[in-house]
């Protein structure tokens, strides 16, 4: 069987690589259109391979369902005729690493993407989250298995549905468009797909400097993201840095009855609460001594770039209920280019009917520091702990015990995890400007290019010593619910995303030919 199974790979990656393109046929428009003709005799089939990856439990800590969604990445890329391996290090989630060598004197792009998804509580689906299903935009099932074109707008309802499952499967689609129309790339690929971006990709630095071949490329396209509010596709040239910590600080030894001991011990929800509020104020300007020093000013190009971003502020404000947003009347595309202090979640006492006439014993919280350049994750690590010291507090970074509580007025116990720097590529240079022009030809028109993405990648990783451009290209709807209950994809938008990478893989060597190198 291994035998039949490497003779089947050698096949696809010959007719995939060494394929014979009819004349001008990779530089003729339409290869758009073969592509579309493809994607829409083949829609059922590409939304089942995408369901059943979905179908996956991805959570980083889940360490079977990584393996299993590894195992089924591995098997997606080899029957499309892609050399594959995984890349381990001890019990991290696998790297899968795919290369498709089909043009010896063209340039090499890479393409990152993640396969994990952020944590689920399926009491807030409507449908559990590894039982993809496929509907309306207002979450109108349809029995999908029984058609076999589908309305655009429809959308495929699971984890990681837009973040970020979908690049991969749009990957796959394209070679297969290209294939069934013998259309070889005109560069070479390779892919790399991450099990923990999810955690902050504690493992991904190490693992790939045990192999520094692999990331030996002329630009990096990292496909996570959602296109622009507007529906335009959009790329971007940056993404903030993070640092997440939780944050606990400590009343009494022992609950205590609020009428008997309220305004004598010391309340930890309240301390808590006046600490963050002490951090950041309600404009989003953070107020940590110092903490604005290193950012790094935008270039006159990148000034103009955000001048020339669509806002979509006004509609945003009416969809989401927003009247007055932070930022003291800044736009959102200026906002996500400055650091920020998010407060994902207060843990503490109770409320409503279990809420108890108590004064608890703690209370914590949960931070995400978003990061810009040049602010690196142990200076922030290092301004916030100094500042909580000065505000009194004294700082450790596990579970105080009692004598440290009785020694200390104020103790805050401090759980950082892994963080990376924020990261930013020229807008000018010439590799980045040939992908936007390839995107822009297959989109139809002008795409948005934005200075920073507002999440965090680690997009630095992929820079290297030498500087290699890496540049954002998303697919996902703007309103896909990335990380909460009923993530979603629009099907228009994996069938852009098939035609666009369709078009890089077939196009960019061929019309930069000599002005890109290998």
């Amino acid at each position: 069987m291994d035998i039949l199974l490497n003779r089947l790979i050698f096949v696809g990656t010959v007719l995939l690589c060494v394929a014979r393109v009819q004349p001008g046929f990779a530089e003729h428009p339409a290869i758009q259109g073969a592509v579309r003709e493809y994607r829409a005799a083949h829609e059922r089939e590409i939304i089942s391979e995408f369901v059943r990856l979905l179908s996956i439990p991805n959570h980083a800590f889940d360490a079977l369902g990584i393996e299993q969604n590894a195992q089924f990445i591995v098997k997606m890329l080899e029957s499309r005729g892609v050399k594959v391996r995984l890349l381990r290090s001890g019990g991290a989630p696998a790297l899968v690493y795919g290369e498709l060598l089909c043009a010896a004197n063209g340039p090499t792009i890479g393409i990152y993407a993640h396969y994990d998804g952020q944590p689920v509580d399926s009491a807030e689906w409507r449908d559990p989250p590894f039982a993809p299903t496929v509907g309306s935009a207002t979450g109108q099932r349809i029995d999908w298995l029984s058609q076999s074109h589908y309305d655009p707008e429809f959308r495929v309802y699971a984890r990681s549905a837009s973040d970020d499952k979908a690049p991969i499967e749009a990957i796959v689609a394209a070679l297969d468009a290209l294939r069934s129309v013998s259309a070889t790339p005109s560069i070479n690929l390779k892919f790399l797909f991450e099990g923990e971006e999810e955690v902050n990709s504690p493992h991904l630095s190490d693992i790939l400097r045990q192999d520094p071949e692999t990331l030996q490329a002329d630009a990096w396209l990292v496909s996570d993201g959602p296109v622009h509010q507007s529906r335009r596709m959009q790329v971007y040239f940056g993404v903030r840095g993070e640092i997440d910590v939780d944050m606990t600080v400590y009343g009494p030894a022992r609950p205590l009855h609020s009428g008997h001991y309220g305004n004598w011990a010391p309340n930890p929800i309240i301390l808590l609460t006046h600490l963050i509020d002490s951090m950041r104020d309600t404009d989003a300007r953070i107020l940590i001594p110092r903490f604005y020093d290193d950012v790094r000013p935008l270039t006159a190009v990148e000034r103009q770039a955000l001048k020339s971003t669509p806002a979509p502020d006004e509609e945003l404000k009416y969809d989401l209920a927003i009247e007055n947003p932070e930022g003291d009347g800044a736009l959102l595309a200026e906002q996500i280019l400055k650091p920020a202090i998010n407060v994902h979640g207060i843990e503490a006492g109770h409320v409503g009917v279990k809420a108890a006439n108590i004064i608890s014993t703690e209370a914590r919280a949960s931070f995400d520091f978003r990061l810009v350049p040049n602010q690196t994750p142990d200076k922030v690590q290092s301004q916030v702990e100094e500042y909580l010291t000065d505000q009194g507090f004294f700082v450790v970074h596990r579970s105080p015990d009692v004598a440290t509580r009785r020694e200390h007025p104020r103790v805050v116990k401090l759980e950082w995890r892994a963080g990376y720097p924020a990261y930013r590529t020229s807008m000018e240079n010439p590799f980045a400007q040939a992908i936007v022009q390839e995107i822009e030809k297959a989109s139809g028109g002008p795409v948005v290019k934005i200075v920073s993405m507002g999440a965090a990648i680690p997009m630095q990783v992929f820079e290297g010593k030498h500087g290699v451009p890496v540049i954002g290209v998303p697919i996902a709807n703007h309103d896909n619910n990335q990380h909460a209950a009923d993530e979603n994809l629009r099907l228009e938008n994996l069938w852009d995303a098939i035609e666009m990478y369709a078009v890089i893989f077939a196009e960019l060597g061929n019309d930069r030919s000599g002005s890109l190198g290998p």
